[in-house]
């Protein structure tokens, strides 16, 4: 398994680098607690190791540098496998293709390796882009072999091109040197390397400590959720994979100045290889792939005995480390540090007594408030129907259709009920009416305008926001970082300002306001007590509620809830009713789909009742209740 890193390890820095040492590992966690002080301080720890590398000798850079590179790649494998759950074998042929083009360039062509920088970072990730457009219609394990066809061909590609010298390689362009009075500072190929490492940790760093962080995983764990609160989640996924790209090529455009560039460098076996890195280091941990390529690429050079005994024992090693510790080494070292201290932010009573009783108006006005926004003072402007629905069918590729010739009209700052049976389309409808489904015939018309082709994110952009039956949440965050991916869309150039955001002023502004927008919504439902609390860690009934606040805090006016009331006890659900009256003071427009007809009558204004994909009747809630048919195939009267 080790066999790609030791041949980078043994043919790299072939008599012409000098380097850089081990690099100072850098307590990115600590970083949190510490302002800018604490990150001054590390980062003038590292430039002193970096320092003491570039002085140092030959073998010491070459163990380094390979090491530092490898490191760079297990950085891009697990920007996209860590954060978005997309486990590419693709990570070896965006490799190859930097460090083939820098070679090449460089070598035949006298192109400079600084103007080579950018156009391998931009061929790179152009790759990605169109691998990742490619692969990302399928998910999983169709997508990890996808990716890895893609190595394979290039593979093939570079093992019989002549202009890439077959499989005996192109030697490496050398570093250019700095100007005789410099030559105190060491090896230039030293620092270049170990700065691009410290950079892109610290592009990383910042990610994770944006609030675009909780939207990726929201992506990753809860596309639904991620969708319905306004995110591309397919241009964002292509768009982090071709990054992840980009940073590869960059790796390789390092590498190709460490000796030799050769097909077995670049192969599937490395991209596997990057991958054991991640998993070992700790996937989705800042430092975790850094840790991991540092043993990768290290063993084979330190563990220096018999290469078939020294194989068997790097893959026991890796083993039992991925099935001993899945959260990886420094994921390992994390949970026993946090599990040694008591939760922050967390009062004792919390744990074992949530606040869920009806909120008092104060409380209710704050929810109110922040669900109608600026729509409440426009409403008298606005068109009376906020949702309409014109002859909806529905059907999947086999069996009878799901929804039949369906008409729905919800008026503004009405809540309106949809029930019926088990199968009758409900939820289907819902769907259809959020973007989810797109119907065979008919059209759906949000503000007397059609959304027909609209995706589920630009309907929430247009102010319609969901909940799930079953809650669509990330559950290693915390309830309140769940309630701050309903913020995306509030976030002026989140995506642009991701990279460096702790760094920018008004990014820190950004952060207090979502912050203090999180916690308001938390409150305003009453399940402030499980803020700090991860959601895997709080009981169903506050999963409801943290959806309605997720919803709730991008200020809509159209709701859909599906199913609210499910699973919660009495006491939950006269709170929940509590809020949605609050809401519906407010002008906000629910669609309410719900089983619990003594929860959802009293609310209603007007209320549908479908069987079998077809509406039965829409009235009053006194009018259903007394309805012969109604009562009949559904409230079993």
């Amino acid at each position: 398994m080790a066999a790609g890193v030791a041949r980078a390890a043994r043919s790299g820095m072939s008599g012409k680098v000098d380097g850089m040492p081990g690099a100072p590992a850098l307590n990115l966690t600590a970083v949190s607690r510490w302002p800018r002080l604490g990150v001054a301080l590390l980062v003038a720890a590292y430039l002193v190791g970096t320092w003491a590398v570039a002085h140092s000798s030959l073998n010491v850079q070459s163990l380094v540098l390979v090491a530092a590179v490898f490191g760079v790649l297990a950085i891009s494998l697990d920007l996209v496998a860590g954060i978005l759950g997309l486990y590419s074998l693709g990570q070896g042929g965006f490799f190859g293709i930097g460090a083939y083009l820098t070679a090449i360039a460089v070598n035949n062509g006298g192109t400079s390796p600084f103007v080579m920088l950018p156009i391998v970072v931009l061929v790179s990730g152009a790759a990605g882009v169109m691998i990742g457009a490619m692969s990302l219609r399928v998910s999983g394990l169709y997508f990890a072999i996808t990716t890895f066809i893609f190595t394979l061909v290039l593979t093939v590609l570079a093992t019989d091109l002549q202009v890439t010298g077959g499989t005996q390689g192109l030697l490496g362009p050398s570093f250019p040197d700095l100007p005789d009075g410099f030559a105190w500072v060491g090896a230039p190929v030293a620092w270049c390397i170990l700065l691009a490492l410290l950079i892109v940790v610290g592009l990383i760093w910042s990610l994770r400590r944006s609030p675009l962080y909780p939207v990726l995983l929201a992506t990753r764990d809860a596309e639904p959720f991620a969708e319905a609160a306004g995110v591309r989640t397919a241009a964002l996924k292509i768009g982090i994979f071709g990054i992840s790209a980009a940073i590869a090529g960059a790796a390789g455009w390092m590498f190709s100045f460490l000796g030799v560039v050769s097909p077995g460098q670049f192969d599937w076996s490395v991209s596997l290889n990057i991958l054991v890195m991640v998993l070992v280091g700790g996937i989705n941990t800042t430092l975790g792939p850094l840790v991991g390529a540092a043993f990768v690429s290290m063993f084979p050079a330190i563990v220096n005995i018999n290469p078939w005994l020294q194989e068997i024992v790097y893959g026991a090693l890796s083993i039992s480390a991925i099935t001993l510790f899945p959260e990886g080494i420094v994921g390992l070292i994390t949970r026993r540090l946090r599990g040694s201290q008591p939760p922050a932010h967390i009062r004792p009573e919390a744990e074992t007594k949530p606040r869920l009783s009806p909120a008092p108006p104060a409380t209710g006005a704050t929810v109110a408030a922040g669900a109608a926004g600026a729509a409440g003072a426009s409403a008298p402007a606005r068109l009376e129907i906020a949702v309409e629905c014109r002859g909806i069918e529905f059907g999947y590729a086999v069996g009878p259709k799901v929804l039949r010739k369906v008409d729905l009209v919800v008026r503004r700052g009405h809540i309106h009920g949809l029930i019926g049976p088990n199968g009758s389309g409900k939820s289907t409808l819902a769907n259809v009416i959020a973007g989810r489904l797109h119907p065979m015939s008919g059209s759906v018309l949000l503000n007397g305008r059609s959304v027909d082709g609209i995706s589920p994110s630009g309907r929430a952009r247009r102010g319609m926001r969901r909940t799930f039956q079953a809650a669509q949440l990330v559950r290693e965050l915390t309830t309140s970082q769940n309630v701050s991916v309903g913020l995306y869309t509030d976030l002026p150039g989140i995506l642009r300002r991701a990279p460096v955001w702790p760094f920018l002023p008004s990014a820190r502004r950004d952060m207090l306001r979502v912050q203090k927008k999180s916690a308001d919504a938390i409150r305003a439902v009453e399940a402030d007590a499980w803020a700090d609390r991860k959601i895997a860690d709080v009981p169903h009934g506050v999963e409801q509620l943290t959806q309605l606040a997720a919803v709730c805090i991008a200020g809509p006016d159209i709701i859909i809830l599906d199913e609210p009331a499910t699973g919660l006890s009495s006491r939950e659900v006269d709170h929940l009713a509590a809020i949605l009256s609050q809401l519906k003071a407010q002008g906000v427009t629910m669609i309410i789909i719900e089983h619990q007809t003594r929860f959802l009558l009293p609310l209603c204004d007007q209320v549908t009742v479908l069987n079998a994909g077809e509406v039965i009747v829409t009235a009053t809630a006194d009018e259903i209740r007394a309805h012969p048919v109604v009562r009949q195939v559904y409230l079993g009267a």
